[in-house]
């Protein structure tokens, strides 16, 4: 990792003081990503990662999408989007020594598009980001047009998924609510979240003993075993 000039006129500007602490301390961590031109990928998933390696399980995507937000807000990172469709951050007057070209496109205004809102970004490939037991890949796959986005309240499996569970052995509405709750403590944003939900059930939803279903066990609608009435 190059070394950086960390400028102390940073203790007195406006706009990092404008910043709560969490979010103050993601703008310092983020210099130590970016390249010389102060620009990095802007995808969440990855700033998780190598924002905070050591704290992957302290620290969710969300966060960092809303302090993404708050440091464009205070116009100390401009988000952009070249014509590959990949996110991208500058960090504005960054103002370091130029040792090699830079692997990121720069925010050239007509070939570039501005992101005003985090949440809006897209990614035309598959990226894979090491999830924070090091166990599981999280994949965001993202085509021209959607938006990845927070599993919604309103999701339930389909029928497919009950067939799938029951294949398997997981008792299906155990399973769903396991898996909402992964996601929404993770921030996990998907376009698609019955592809999400099919794939983890193919995957590491459907090893986890405490969702298998007691074969010898009749199960009600909820998949919870029926009371014995003596």
């Amino acid at each position: 990792m190059p070394s950086r000039i960390i400028r102390d006129g940073i203790i007195e500007s406006v706009a990092v003081n404008n910043l709560h602490w969490e979010a103050e301390l993601f703008y310092r961590r983020l210099m130590s990503v970016v390249d010389d031109y102060g620009r990095y990928s802007a995808l969440p998933q990855l700033l998780v990662s190598r924002c905070y390696p050591l704290q992957v399980n302290k620290v969710t995507t969300r966060q960092v999408t809303a302090w993404l937000n708050l440091c464009s807000e205070e116009g100390l990172i401009i988000l952009y989007q070249c014509t590959n469709g990949k996110p991208l951050l500058e960090i504005q007057q960054f103002n370091q020594r130029t040792r090699t070209p830079s692997k990121f496109p720069a925010n050239l205004g007509e070939s570039c598009k501005r992101i005003t809102d985090a949440r809006q970004m897209t990614v035309e490939d598959e990226d894979e980001v090491e999830d924070e037991d090091e166990t599981i890949v999280s994949k965001t796959k993202t085509k021209a047009g959607k938006i990845a986005h927070l599993i919604p309240d309103n999701w339930k499996p389909t029928q497919s998924h009950r067939e799938r569970a029951e294949a398997i052995g997981v008792s299906i509405n155990p399973a769903a609510e396991y898996y909402r709750n992964w996601c929404n403590g993770k921030g996990v944003v998907q376009v698609c979240w019955n592809s999400a939900f099919t794939n983890a059930l193919n995957g590491w939803i459907g090893k986890l003993e405490q969702l298998k279903q007691n074969r010898n066990t009749t199960l009600d609608p909820l998949g919870k075993p029926l009371k014995e009435w003596k």
